[in-house]
């Protein structure tokens, strides 16, 4: 219902309309989703005043706005998210070799996404492990061991559709990351039509194998490059042309074991260094016997409010997933559904069950996570009285200005006023924050599109005119 005087009307089926009233527009307001959208809206004040409310109690798949609820958590029970935790940063230890034989080294992850390997890498880098081998003297190692046992080996969210797996956003997680777990392959076409294309790794992250089928096509060709890389393989295969005259692109692509990869780096800048690993690259798990060595190099990450505000900035699924982990440990769990449980047990004092908020990852990935519209504003009138809301909201990203709404909302009324999550995936457009009303009292709102047709017509313009009209009226 309805209850701000300046507005009467409804959303009538696919339409919205909203009538104009005293004080109101002199035209009608109209959004029109495309065919086959649903659409759910609630609007209120932050004292819980609705503005604007349809389908607000059904069920919607929410993409990226499950963010917002991670991300919540890690504010309500993590504590000291401000401060730099050395217990959550990698680790190198060695392990004395029998004998004559050189030592071993294990580089031990602790869920820390941040790590980073890169010419351009000035702190919390893979390559300042490698110096501290150096500095230790250490010519010759026997075996190289990668352990991401700090975390249970669940490296997808229940659901994730396997052709979302072999890119970025949808990286295996692991407690030993590096760069994301992506690689970065260049692909441009080949100098004259019908030659191949080209295909080159960016510099170290040659850690996929490329069968390049993708040929040269005519100028102005239609592009049908396709890029495929099936769960369990590391094999990237190219098929399909492209233009002779097109631009280049870049394509990130995940790697298949995040802790294999890693030590392939680390033996890599190892041998950069003159470091000779004489043994083999092994990968130790949950189930395998202890280690016990002694502890020569530990990086310092950042802190883990910068982790929480890259997630929520930049939409970033690895960071999420790894943080779910994170908060679960926090509370004595261990694993994506200790974290879920968390979550939900957040939630659970607001009066917000199941039936209104059902998460089963911690990114937005899964098919399976819905939520209402009405619970999210609730949850979100919550935040916004907890001791760290200014902390939250301020990892929101801002219209007009920075994260997944730097280019909404540019040049309108709510550039810099909106504070919103995004979410998109197949079939699914959302949108859920708060924004400054043209009186300057602020709105909390949540806008989720569903079921939109491969071939339809964008429904965020629709989005971004419902939320422009409101907040001009209010």
């Amino acid at each position: 219902m309805i209850r701000n005087p300046v507005w009467q009307g409804a959303l009538l089926g696919l339409g919205l309309i909203v009538s104009a009233c005293v004080s109101a527009p002199a035209a009608p307001i109209k959004a029109s989703p495309p065919e086959g959208v649903r659409l759910g809206v609630h609007i209120t004040t932050l004292d819980g005043e609705i503005v604007f409310s349809d389908r607000a109690a059904e069920r919607f798949m929410p993409a990226s706005n499950t963010k917002l609820f991670t991300a919540a958590a890690m504010f309500r029970y993590v504590p000291g998210l401000e401060q730099s935790d050395p217990a959550l940063g990698t680790s190198l230890q060695r392990l004395k070799g029998e004998g004559d034989a050189p030592p071993s080294l294990v580089l031990v992850g602790a869920g820390d996404p941040a790590l980073r390997d890169g010419a351009d890498c000035e702190t919390n880098c893979l390559h300042e492990l490698a110096d501290a081998v150096v500095a230790q003297g250490i010519t010759r190692i026997a075996d190289l061991y990668a352990d991401d046992a700090a975390f249970p080996h669940e490296p997808w969210g229940m659901g994730w559709s396997w052709n979302n797996l072999p890119f970025y956003f949808g990286a295996p997680v692991s407690a030993l990351t590096v760069n994301g777990n992506a690689a970065a392959l260049v692909v441009r076409p080949g100098p004259e039509e019908g030659e191949p294309i080209l295909a080159v790794w960016a510099e170290g992250d040659d850690l996929l194998d490329v069968v390049n089928d993708a040929v040269t096509g005519p100028p102005g060709s239609e592009q049908t490059l396709s890029v495929l890389r099936l769960p369990g393989t590391r094999t990237v295969r190219l098929s399909g042309n492209l233009a002779v005259d097109a631009a280049g692109r870049n394509f990130f692509l995940s790697v298949e074991d995040p802790a294999a990869s890693a030590a392939e780096r680390f033996a890599r800048l190892l041998a950069a260094r003159g470091v000779v690993v004489e043994g083999v690259i092994k990968v130790r798990a949950r189930s395998d016997a202890p280690m016990v060595g002694i502890e020569i190099a530990r990086l310092t990450p950042p802190p883990l409010i910068d982790g929480v505000a890259y997630l929520m900035k930049d939409s970033d699924n690895l960071y999420a997933e790894t943080l779910l982990r994170l908060l679960a440990r926090t509370m004595g769990g261990d694993g994506a559904e200790d974290g879920l449980d968390a979550v939900h047990a957040m939630l659970d004092p607001l009066g917000i069950g199941r039936a209104e908020v059902e998460l089963f990852d911690g990114s937005g990935l899964s098919p399976y996570n819905r939520i209402t519209p009405a619970a999210t504003v609730t949850f979100l009138r919550w935040t916004a009285n907890q001791p760290w809301a200014d902390m939250f909201r301020a990892t929101l990203p801002v219209g007009g200005r920075d994260g997944s709404l730097k280019r909404r909302f540019r040049g309108t009324p709510l550039e810099g006023r909106i504070f919103a999550k995004t979410g998109a995936v197949q079939g699914v457009n959302a949108l859920s924050g708060f924004m400054e009303a043209s009186s300057g009292q602020t709105l909390v709102f949540s806008v989720i599109a569903n079921e939109r047709p491969a071939d339809a017509d964008s429904v965020i313009p629709v989005i971004d005119r419902l939320l422009l009209d409101i907040a001009a009226a209010n």
